[in-house]
């Protein structure tokens, strides 16, 4: 189980810092308290049963849902020294325009929100007991006429929020990690004075899009301050390659960005594995195959105890419990991580992660006498790095 408390440690960007008074960012500011952090988003439902599993030290939660705020706040009060924030979704359920790029849903409708109203959510989060505030952005759109206005609109008005105390959240379509529209991406992540979150749309995997893994690479190299959320074990190239933090969806629904414009599909939980030696999600069903005809594979993590990991369900408690094991699976990778320097070191230990599910990969197939196909993204981040955009 991990500790709740901020406790001693050797790395300086482990420290959740917090005054007598309560500031969770005390003297090094917000970006202090982001740098090289893990977050688990997480609906307000399910986030008091992961909390025993978040790193305290190196993690925290985002939360989304209804009841994301109040939910905040009662976390807060018992656990005072995790880092809570939360993102009210609105882009899940609106296109951003030049003239109200923010908004959120609520109980009476649709709230769009002006610069006075974008201050008052903004405060409120922090009532709530936010570690840090987030901008309510709606969904960025791809950008059809080469302008990036909407893009433009959202970066502008956040600069005129006087405070250091906010993330500004871009919610876009993963078509802007290609061509042109990600230098225009890249301009507006650098000329934001708060950091940026950027999360990925498409309705599947936006990684598996052509161009994008690319493009994820040169964004973070170009744009220290970037965070990517809502994502997957792309935060893990993220970091490697450079960017603030980052936040990791504990359901498949929560690794991704949503098109607002789009009607979804029913969704019902189901349990999702994360098989760490080979850096990929699976179906237990798809364990549960392989592992009839070989010897299966167990887990040690705390959740697990060394227990096997095709043991899962498909009820609510084991739907839970293999969310448990994901955070713990995902918060031991990311000790290693940060472990290793920034820069080289760290770009080196990826690396060898990255080859390494690889060559289980191999070993797996052989062993079953059948194709396990690797994760199309694999490949790719075993490619040397692009180079940074220039600075103007």
């Amino acid at each position: 189980m991990r500790s709740f408390s901020t406790g001693s440690d050797t790395h300086e960007q482990r420290d959740v810092l917090h005054d007598r008074e309560g500031d969770p960012m005390g003297g090094d500011g917000i970006e202090g308290l982001l740098r090289d952090r893990l977050l688990i988003m997480v609906n307000d439902r399910s986030a008091i049963g992961l909390l025993p599993h978040i790193d305290g030290n190196a993690g925290g939660l985002l939360l989304t849902g209804v009841d994301a705020a109040s939910r905040c706040r009662n976390i807060r009060n018992s656990y005072p020294d995790t880092v809570v924030a939360v993102d009210y979704g609105g882009h899940e359920h609106r296109v951003a325009t030049v003239d109200r790029p923010f908004g959120y849903q609520a109980a009476d409708g649709w709230h769009a929100l002006d610069f006075s109203g974008l201050e008052e959510v903004l405060n409120g989060q922090l009532a709530n007991k936010a570690a840090f505030a987030v901008t309510p952005t709606c969904f960025i759109p791809p950008d059809e006429d080469g302008d990036a206005r909407v893009l433009r609109a959202v970066i502008t008005q956040a600069n005129r929020l006087e405070r250091t105390d906010t993330v500004v959240l871009l919610p876009c379509s993963y078509r802007w990690l290609r061509d042109e529209s990600l230098l225009h991406l890249v301009e507006a992540v650098r000329a934001s004075r708060h950091p940026v979150a950027l999360i990925m749309q498409h309705y599947k995997d936006p990684l598996e899009r052509v161009g994008v893994a690319e493009g994820l690479r040169v964004l973070c190299r170009s744009c220290p301050r970037l965070l990517l959320w809502r994502t997957d074990l792309a935060a893990f190239d993220a970091l490697a390659h450079g960017a603030l933090g980052t936040a990791v969806g504990v359901t498949a629904m929560l690794r991704h960005g949503m098109d607002p414009r789009r009607k979804g599909r029913g969704w019902r939980p189901y349990p999702v594995v994360l098989v760490r030696e080979l850096l990929k999600y699976h179906r237990v069903e798809v364990l549960q195959n392989w592992f009839t005809r070989v010897d299966p594979w167990t887990c040690g993590c705390a959740v697990c105890e060394g227990a096997e990991l095709s043991r899962f369900s498909e009820s609510n408690a084991d739907v839970r419990e293999s969310q448990w094991h994901n955070t713990c699976e995902l918060y031991a990778l990311h000790d290693e991580l940060i472990s290793a320097d920034a820069g080289r070191d760290r770009l080196e230990w990826w690396r060898q992660i990255l080859d390494d599910a690889v060559a289980r990969h191999h070993l797996l197939t052989s062993d079953l006498g059948e194709e396990v196909a690797h994760p199309p993204v694999l490949h790719y981040w075993q490619r040397a790095s692009p180079p940074a955009v220039p600075m103007p």
